[in-house]
């Protein structure tokens, strides 16, 4: 991949600020590739990246093939959601007798936060302190959810064996899938989460983070979600986890973009104080190399020059080494990069080869 090519890229994807002269400088020299187009839906940023040509003026430099795959994905996203956000709300009104005992993750909330379209779950995550996992499940159970995995576009029931080896081993249950034959939602999925990473968290984490939820408005209808500062670290947990875990990097799951996007696009909305109270509240739940190791690679990736954010790193980094670690659960083995920038190993085509046993 060129230079202008990556460039290209990582401009369409950074939605929150970008320089349309470049931009367009960049489209006149021909940097608008099937490479490019191929990285923009692999790390699942057409919808991005389409708001912010047609918002430039810039989609007349596009060729056709490429300009109505962006758009199509785009609109595509907007009926997605459509049929998602009915779902939630059905969930959340399903869960209401279990108030306070959850909350919604990810997806649930940034869909409807992001512009119109720029962001789709393909389910929803809900973190639930361990004891109350039976309760919620039978919940759902009742409700027509069954447990088990997608293979091929068809349910394939979960054996005894695989629901209890996921709430051992991974922190969360097989996921509650239910048939609703909606638009591009052909089944509904809630993932149950009891843990901040693939082991056991402590209970005691879980459940003082459901204790400072927050009810806000999504769209049409309130939801149970985590507090703002709560909620930038579990993303901050979640992306660690996958990125830092070799299975992710065979599978090259590690780096999508999409999840780096969820932090800088709301990294673009905090202030100097916003950056102290995540700080303290990472310190708090012992996670500052965590949030570190995901809050620098998002600046690296999306080339953000912020200096309460420069700050925040600075003090949060304890352990500089973090950004370099992937491991093997089921194998106990620990890798480390070789390479050390950012984009080079995000750009690389084979990450697994950039792994050094240690």
């Amino acid at each position: 991949m060129q230079n202008k090519e990556k460039n290209l890229f990582l401009n369409l994807c950074s939605f929150k600020h970008n320089n349309q002269h470049e931009l367009e400088l960049l489209l006149q020299q021909g940097a608008a590739t099937p490479c490019v187009l191929g990285y923009i839906f692999s790390n699942r940023m057409p919808a991005v990246a389409y708001g912010v040509l047609k918002n430039h003026h810039l989609l007349t430099y596009l060729d056709r093939e490429f300009k109505n795959s962006l758009k199509n994905a785009y609109l595509q996203n907007i009926q997605k959601n459509e049929s998602f956000f009915k779902s939630l709300y059905w969930l959340s009104d399903l869960l209401q007798t279990h108030k306070g005992k959850y909350a919604f993750l990810k997806g649930a909330w940034l869909c409807q936060w992001y512009p119109k379209g720029y962001r789709t779950s393909n389910d929803v995550d809900i973190l639930v302190a361990a004891n109350d996992v039976t309760d919620i499940g039978i919940t759902l159970s009742k409700a027509g959810f069954k447990q088990g995995y997608l293979k091929n576009e068809n349910f394939v029931p979960a054996t005894r064996a695989e629901i209890i080896a996921s709430k051992m081993l991974r922190g969360e249950t097989v996921p509650y899938i239910k048939q609703v034959d909606l638009p591009f939602m052909k089944y509904f999925e809630v993932d149950i989460n009891f843990s901040l990473d693939y082991k056991t968290s402590d209970p005691n984490t879980v459940s003082e983070l459901l204790y400072r939820a927050v009810e806000v408005q999504n769209a049409k209808a309130p939801i149970v979600t985590l507090d703002r500062y709560d909620f930038l670290i579990h993303l901050c947990s979640h992306l660690y986890k996958e990125a830092t875990t070799y299975p992710w990097v065979e599978m090259h799951r590690d780096m999508t973009l999409y999840k780096f996007c969820d932090l800088y696009a709301l990294l673009s909305e905090f202030e100097e104080q916003d950056y102290f109270s995540l700080f303290k509240r990472a310190e708090e739940m012992d996670m500052q190399n965590i949030c570190y190791f995901a809050l620098y690679m998002t600046k690296e990736l999306f080339d953000i020059h912020s200096e309460p954010l420069a700050r925040c790193l600075k003090y949060m980094c304890t352990d500089p080494k973090i950004l370099d670690l992937v491991i093997n659960p089921s194998e106990k083995k620990r890798y480390s990069y070789q390479e050390k920038n950012i984009k080079n190993r995000f750009f690389s085509e084979d990450r697994k080869s950039l792994l050094k046993e240690v």
